[in-house]
């Protein structure tokens, strides 16, 4: 849920503050390329070019920090997650969209990629269509007497990511006009939440192996 709440944060703050544009939501970049290319308008359709590449590297830097770092690996990529987002907040408003945004992407993608499981179901924490597909799916299982109580379970679990993922966009939308780069805070002190219960759950995994 914490995470949900940064993925919508996060591009509800890039959209309104940095060109119109998203960090994490590649689906709305790539129609957004489409919609570009259509109007010969190639300057719009290069910057949607950079942050797909900046999602692609993201992720390429989590499958490279998984297979170097193992378990610290997502210790090591919280944080720099974690300080990417504040050196971003200290920025200036007249830096370039064309860089700020790209190194948001870089972290958007790296959050995306290592955290794909919620218990025992997958979710994304930085778009929301397939959160909402399962927790519907869910609540469908849930008419049926044999699936009632894992039906229930499944829609309750998606459905609270899916509110906490409006909640950080409604929040970012808010933040964003006030604090401007400032905003950014706000989402730090989530993922600090989420560097404490990692490092928690892997030390409890050590006591009790």
């Amino acid at each position: 849920m914490l995470l949900a709440c940064t993925g919508g944060g996060l591009d509800a703050f890039v959209y309104l503050n940095h060109g119109h544009v998203f960090a994490a939501a590649m689906t709305g970049n790539g129609i957004f390329l489409g919609v570009a290319v259509l109007q010969h308008n190639w300057a719009q359709a290069g910057r949607h070019l950079v942050l797909l590449a900046s999602f692609v590297v993201g992720v390429f830097s989590s499958k490279a920090l998984a297979g170097t770092l193992k378990r610290h690996a997502i210790v090591i990529g919280l944080l720099g997650e974690i300080g990417m987002l504040f050196l971003a907040s200290w920025l200036p408003g007249s830096f370039p969209d064309g860089v700020f945004v790209p190194m948001l992407a870089v972290v958007a993608a790296y959050q995306t990629a290592s955290f794909r499981t919620a218990d025992t179901y997958s979710y994304n924490s930085t778009f929301m269509s397939g959160n909402l597909r399962a927790a519907i799916e869910g609540l469908y299982d849930a008419f049926t007497p044999s699936h009632r109580e894992t039906g229930l379970r499944q829609f309750r679990k998606l459905a609270l990511i899916v509110a906490s993922f409006l909640a950080g966009a409604i929040i970012g939308a808010i933040l964003a006009p006030r604090l401007f780069n400032h905003t950014l805070w706000f989402f730090d002190v989530l993922l600090l939440v989420v560097l404490a219960l990692v490092i928690r759950h892997s030390r409890d995994i050590r006591e009790n192996s």
